[in-house]
């Protein structure tokens, strides 16, 4: 039974502040899969398909250490061992037709409807791939937790490694909003958020993601990322910071170390 994965529609917003100021929205409609509910969905939705080519995927090798071993063992050296009454919800945007690039996942470990340990996976578009493991969350109201960790990790070419982020989990009854700020000195110089209205997931939803909007998966990644840079680079004329070789232990894939291409595309 599908009981906590689902659809979701809404928006990506980037704010850059400073050293200049620039900033975007996008619709995007991304997904909340319940972990344990991978092969339940694959059965009953026949445009889904787990570890299986179809017109929305999950592949477990495309996540974490990037193996072909399930997502939640993967998790199990970031997260405390899931118990009873816990799920873990992985929020990303499957394949579709074959291609996504997702420069951030999340999975949430819910205890019933209360938050209580978070990952950030993030992805570059070098090829590397970096985890924050979130397990000490602070509960600042009824539905948004917060937590903060170093930045150690090489995303974007107009950032360096200076900073810290500021992360921010809304989770209702009907949305999601996930935020990663990134502040230097105490002062933020850029915010990013996803948010989205929660739906059921099944094969009617999946259509409707697939005909009304079928450009979220591939306009929302590349695309959209590197006439975002162009822009940054050539009207705002950032700084270009060369990526460094990862250092970190965080640091799950580096393309500089591995026998296999980054699955990204």
């Amino acid at each position: 039974m599908i009981k906590h994965s689902q659809i979701c529609r809404g928006s990506v917003v980037h704010q850059r502040i400073s050293p200049v100021p620039h900033a975007f929205t996008y619709p995007a409609t991304f997904f909340a899969f319940d972990l344990a509910e991978l092969d339940h969905l694959s059965q009953q939705a026949s445009l889904f398909g787990y570890n299986d080519t179809r017109l929305i995927s999950i592949h477990d090798q495309h996540y974490l250490h990037g193996k072909k071993s399930r997502i939640e063992h993967q998790l199990d050296c970031l997260l405390p061992p899931q118990i009873d009454g816990e799920h873990t919800l992985l929020i990303t945007s499957p394949r579709y037709l074959g291609y996504a690039f997702n420069p951030v996942n999340f999975y949430l470990r819910m205890r019933g409807d209360q938050l209580v340990a978070a990952v950030a996976e993030v992805n570059n578009t070098f090829g590397d791939r970096h985890v924050y493991p979130l397990p000490d969350l602070i509960h600042k109201s009824a539905q948004t937790w917060t937590a903060y960790c170093p930045k150690d990790f090489h995303v974007s070419p107009f950032n360096d490694l200076a900073g810290d982020y500021h992360f921010t989990f809304t989770i209702t009854a009907d949305t999601f909003h996930l935020g990663v700020d990134l502040h230097r000195d105490g002062v933020c110089v850029l915010k990013t958020w996803i948010q989205g209205t929660k739906n059921t997931i099944n094969n009617s939803s999946i259509w409707k993601h697939a005909l009304l909007h079928p450009f979220d998966t591939a306009l929302n990644s590349m695309p959209r990322i590197l006439w975002q840079a162009a822009q940054l680079y050539y009207k705002k004329k950032l700084k270009i910071h060369n990526r460094p070789s990862p250092t970190s232990a965080a640091t799950l894939i580096d393309r500089d170390h591995t026998d296999e291409p980054a699955n990204i595309i």
